[in-house]
């Protein structure tokens, strides 16, 4: 059972980090060095959808699951853990109020991996584009 866990959790690691390379490749140059705090936020809140899709998908639970987000947000966006954590804290009262960003990632991993073209593959991938040029816009 432990070696089972512990699969789940590198798969889900592997699954949260290939797909959102992807996404972020998709995006403006320099995102990650990006002070609009509205793009910080969607983009965190993105990723953070993302890999509570895959770890709810995987059957994880929320300690599991948290473990992987930070590693994952840390580790994608090039931050400090402690960084990291400081906008992970604000994360599940986002979820609670139902911010957009965490909801569109949460979908878009699920599509992305259930896709059966890669045109499919992309469409999932630019959403969070999507929502940067929404963000730009206003």
């Amino acid at each position: 059972m432990h070696n089972d866990h512990e699969e789940r959790v590198e798969g889900v690691r592997k699954m949260a980090l290939q797909f959102l390379a992807e996404a972020i490749g998709q995006c403006p140059a320099r995102l990650e060095s990006s002070t609009n705090r509205d793009i910080v936020f969607a983009v965190l809140g993105f990723q953070y959808g993302a890999v509570q899709s895959a770890a709810y998908v995987a059957g994880l639970g929320e300690e599991a699951a948290s473990g992987i987000v930070e590693a994952v947000v840390s580790r994608i966006n090039g931050m400090e853990k402690e960084s990291a954590l400081k906008f992970l804290e604000l994360m599940p009262m986002l979820a609670g109020k139902e911010y957009p960003p965490i909801g569109i990632g949460g979908r878009a991993i699920i599509s992305f991996y259930n896709a059966t073209s890669e045109g499919e593959k992309m469409s999932a991938a630019v959403s969070l584009q999507e929502i940067l040029r929404q963000i730009e816009e206003s």
